[in-house]
Formats: C-alpha cells, sequence, structure tokens
C-alpha cells in the first residue's frame, strides 16, 4: 500500500496525463474523482502529483499562441464507419471518457456522410453530453460533412 496517498491526494494513472482527486481508500483500491467521472482503480495503478503545475502540457507565448511539447499526444481519432446507431452512440461514450483519462481535449469523431442517420444521431448525442464543451461541425481546414470535432 502506498503510505503518501491519501484522502485528497492529488493522483494520476501511471504513465498517463489526466490528473484526478483521491476520494476513498479502500484495501487496494482508491476512488479517483476526475471530474464528472468517478473511478475505482487499484492503489499501485497511481501515483501521486502536485495540483496544478503537474498537469501543464503547452507552453505558452505572449500573444495567446500556444506550442506544443514534444508530450503532446496527437487528437484521438474514433472511426464509426459500419456501426450502427446504438453500436455507435455506446462506442462514443467509451472513447469519451477514455479519451478523457489520457487527457486529450479536442477529439475526431468519423461517421461518413451517407444519408446523415449516424451523423445526426453523433451530434444529436454530442450536443447534450456533460463534457462537451465545443462542437465543430464542418471546418474546411479541419473536416468535412462526414467528420464532427469536439472538445472536451
Amino acid at each position: 500500500m502506498c503510505a503518501n496517498i491519501a484522502i485528497g491526494t492529488y493522483v494520476r494513472i501511471k504513465n498517463q496525463a489526466a490528473i484526478g482527486q483521491v476520494i476513498s481508500i479502500s484495501l487496494d483500491k482508491v476512488l479517483i474523482d476526475f471530474g464528472k467521472l468517478h473511478f475505482y482503480l487499484p492503489l499501485q495503478s497511481v501515483e501521486t502529483v502536485m495540483f496544478p503545475s503537474s498537469i501543464r502540457k503547452n507552453r505558452p507565448l505572449s500573444n495567446n499562441v500556444t506550442i506544443p511539447t514534444r508530450s503532446m499526444p496527437a487528437d484521438p481519432i474514433l472511426d464509426l464507419h459500419g456501426f450502427n446507431k446504438a453500436q455507435a452512440l455506446c462506442a462514443l461514450e467509451k472513447f469519451i471518457n477514455h479519451a478523457l483519462l489520457l487527457g486529450h481535449c479536442r477529439l475526431k469523431i468519423i461517421h461518413g456522410q451517407g444519408k446523415g442517420i449516424l451523423r445526426s444521431a453523433v451530434r444529436n448525442y454530442l450536443n447534450y453530453h456533460p463534457l462537451v464543451k465545443r462542437i465543430t461541425l464542418q471546418s474546411p481546414v479541419h473536416c468535412m460533412a462526414g467528420m464532427t470535432i469536439i472538445e472536451i
């Protein structure tokens, strides 16, 4: 058991970027608050961190432009081709939660163009998702009608 982990301590999953706060400890498991998500994890899988200085990933410039450091991961992409509506929404929920834990803030969802059934279902779901801060539906630089970009 890690003696330095206590209730209120900030921790992260080893080798991951997401930082949460310990809510409770029981036997060899710890309950961690990651914003709107709570997870029970083995004590051995987490490490204590100093908050907030240890979560800085970007180096800000004076004109509010950030340059990613080498450790900044690429935007994750979820390709929903071949999924039906129910499968796609289930996969999308898991994708968002996993990306949040890994510290990603911008995600790309490929749903295809087709008749727009899957696109409509995905975008409707995202409009009401509590973790989604911003949705980009179409951008000539980033995507076409077959992709939606979100920020969490």
